[in-house]
């Protein structure tokens, strides 16, 4: 989210624990409770950033009524302090010192006390000076009458401005409608009747959300929705029967037989096939968008040498076979001369040649054995080097390092356990 304000850093963390006999009890409404805290936090966030402040502080102050925080004290005063620079309103400079003092009661050893005593440093002499011009009595009325209803720390609460709904969400540019009237820009503060209202929530490159908010009467009620963006599409080609995978997972094979859908934001998308190298691109696609991939794999060294290897070993097979060959012809010649030799005596040319044959059977045997040794081998590395050359994906993106703490930024996360309800966030 875009922060508006650029002199707000990270603020502490603050959880409530309830008492384990009655927690078991209490479990769903501490939920239902936490969230509705969690839906004002958002919506006074999102008002923050856009410059609502009166919006912002009441919302804080409600989810401080829910979930008790001094950090959402300090928020709320961050955010009347803000709409008096900007407005010049005396009653919002009255309510952020008076929120900054029940900040500092509330948490004597507060991570943000000294930034609550400069602000109270320069704030409080204008408000003596505006007492002084008259306007002191009228603050004060507005003071007790809050105190009587929420106590101190919701005495500089903002008045209640009758039956409304409090409608925001973090998709940017967010448009909202209540009961089909024109799209408006969030967040949205709308007085509405008590009852039900049909409310659409909608931004570019995300899916419309509808859903239906009750009204009660006299209260501001929130509605923080959340909006599912539309997915990006890859389109890939290239090498036949090759893996597609997103983050390390799986998802298609080339020729793919429809666009691969993926979420916005960064990915790591790879292309492989045993015997290639892998076509790997860290990739940021954004909502909607179209990407398209030509993968042509290259083959890897090890695949190469695999096919030369099975090649040798291919050509031992046919020279195995040529030398038996000669071997078993040299063969039947010698047994030839020697059947003549059982029935009459051999001319000694007839002896040389028996003989002879008999060496060459020989010579050609064994060179047969080894060439197909030599085969053999050969087609046993190859083989080894086909089933070892499997491609390694890296899988998903390392996680990116922490966002700097930007003055200026907004956010919170609520928690509910069975024995405890807390909110953490940053203003």
């Amino acid at each position: 989210m875009r922060a508006a304000a650029r002199s707000l850093v990270l603020w502490a963390c603050v959880t409530l624990a309830a008492a384990p006999a009655a927690a078991l009890a209490d479990a769903r409404p501490a939920s239902e409770q936490a969230a509705r805290a969690e839906a004002f936090f958002n919506a006074g966030a999102q008002a923050y950033d856009a410059g609502q402040y009166q919006v912002a502080a009441e919302a804080f102050l409600e989810a401080h009524e829910l979930v008790p925080s001094p950090a959402l004290l300090f928020s709320a005063a961050q955010a009347f302090r803000r709409q008096y620079l900007t407005q010049a309103a005396p009653d919002a400079l009255r309510r952020a010192v008076a929120l900054y003092r029940d900040y500092l009661r509330a948490d004597p050893k507060a991570a943000r006390r000294e930034e609550a005593v400069d602000a109270l440093e320069a704030l409080v002499p204008l408000e003596a000076r505006l007492a002084g011009e008259g306007l002191a009595v009228e603050g004060a009325a507005t003071g007790a009458a809050s105190a009587r209803g929420r106590g101190d720390a919701a005495a500089a609460s903002p008045p209640a401005g009758g039956t409304r709904l409090l409608l925001s969400s973090r998709a940017e540019g967010a448009r909202v409608s209540v009961d089909g009237q024109p799209f408006v820009p969030a967040p949205l503060v709308a007085p509405v009747a008590p009852g039900p209202h049909r409310v659409r929530v909608q931004a570019t490159g995300h899916y419309e959300e509808e859903l239906t908010v009750v009204a009660v009467s006299g209260e501001l009620m929130p509605a923080h929705v959340v909006l599912r963006p539309k997915p990006a599409q890859l389109h890939v080609t290239g090498t036949g029967g090759a893996r597609v995978a997103v983050d390390g997972q799986e998802r298609a094979t080339v020729p793919t037989a429809a666009p691969i859908a993926v979420e916005p934001g960064a990915h790591v998308f790879e292309v492989s096939l045993p015997g290639h190298q892998v076509y790997r691109q860290e990739i940021r696609v954004a909502h909607e968008q179209t990407v398209r991939f030509d993968a042509d794999l290259r083959m890897t060294p090890r695949r190469i040498a695999a096919w030369a290897v099975l090649g040798v070993g291919a050509a031992g097979v046919v020279a195995t076979g040529a030398l038996a060959g000669l071997a078993l012809a040299r063969q039947g010649e010698a047994v030839e001369l020697r059947d003549r030799q059982d029935a009459s005596s051999l001319t000694p040319s007839e002896r040389d040649r028996y003989n002879a044959a008999v060496n060459a059977r020989g010579r050609l045997g064994a060179a047969a054995a080894i060439a197909g040794g030599v085969s053999f081998a050969a087609f046993a590395v190859g083989f080894r080097l086909f089933a070892f050359d499997e491609p390694r994906l890296s899988g998903a993106p390392a996680a990116p390092a922490p966002p700097a703490k930007a003055p200026g930024g907004v956010g919170a996360e609520f928690t509910v356990g069975l024995l405890s309800a807390g909110v953490r966030g940053r203003f």
